[in-house]
């Protein structure tokens, strides 16, 4: 696991864990508790699939980019031999 991953990993745990303890420190009933603890755990479980999406799409890009890099050197290589094979 690399360090962003470490990172998004420790404040999502360190704010579920923030909410969870605050919301059953707060003097609310049990109906309303379990209801508040549902919806923010549907909106974390939103952000984290957001911010997993846009990691994911900066992997793909990185990725697009290193064979399109990959694929012209491979191309130039080949050039250079035939013009090499030719002499």
């Amino acid at each position: 696991m690399n360090n962003t991953a470490k990172i998004i990993t420790g404040v999502l745990a360190g704010t579920a864990a923030g909410l969870i303890t605050g919301i059953l420190t707060a003097p609310d009933s049990g109906k309303n508790t379990r209801k508040k603890l549902v919806n923010k755990t549907q909106d974390m479980a939103a952000d984290a699939k957001e911010e997993l999406n846009k990691k994911l799409e900066s992997v793909k890009d990185s990725y697009n980019d290193i064979l399109e890099e990959s694929a012209k050197r491979t191309i130039n290589g080949v050039k250079s031999t035939k013009e090499t094979l030719k002499v």
